[in-house]
């Protein structure tokens, strides 16, 4: 698996800063030196790589995201496959982390039919 490379800040370069880290970013996925799967650093540690500060990590990434080179899920974000018909595919949500999220979402839903309740209590009154 590849590994990531040195990104730094160029004190002198005119493109934006979150520029600069994606387009870094982006030319080590096309190289290959960040490989089809692999999960990138996450954004504190991308933060203390590169000097930049986490808004503008986060912009580089959801810039990359938006243009289809990577994806994130709740576990980080990963390069995209490029090859892949179907694009980018989570990795396998485990039966614990399941039952977390269903038990959340039965959560959400109690809350709601709550909020849902006053809200139709006060138009009553």
């Amino acid at each position: 698996m590849g590994t990531l490379e040195g990104v730094s800040r160029a004190e002198n370069d005119p493109r934006a800063p979150f520029e600069q880290l994606a387009d870094d970013l982006r030319e080590q996925i096309k190289s290959g030196a960040l490989e089809p799967g692999q999960k990138l650093p996450s954004v504190r540690q991308l933060t203390e790589q590169s000097g930049f500060v986490s808004a503008t990590v986060q912009k580089s990434l959801g810039l990359l995201r938006n243009e289809g080179w990577i994806f994130t899920t709740g576990r980080g974000s990963f390069v995209r496959d490029a090859d892949s018909p179907r694009g980018p595919v989570a990795p396998p949500v485990t039966e614990a982390e399941f039952a977390e999220l269903k038990a959340q979402l039965s959560e959400l839903a109690k809350r709601v039919q709550t909020l849902e309740e006053q809200q139709s209590d006060r138009a009553d009154s």
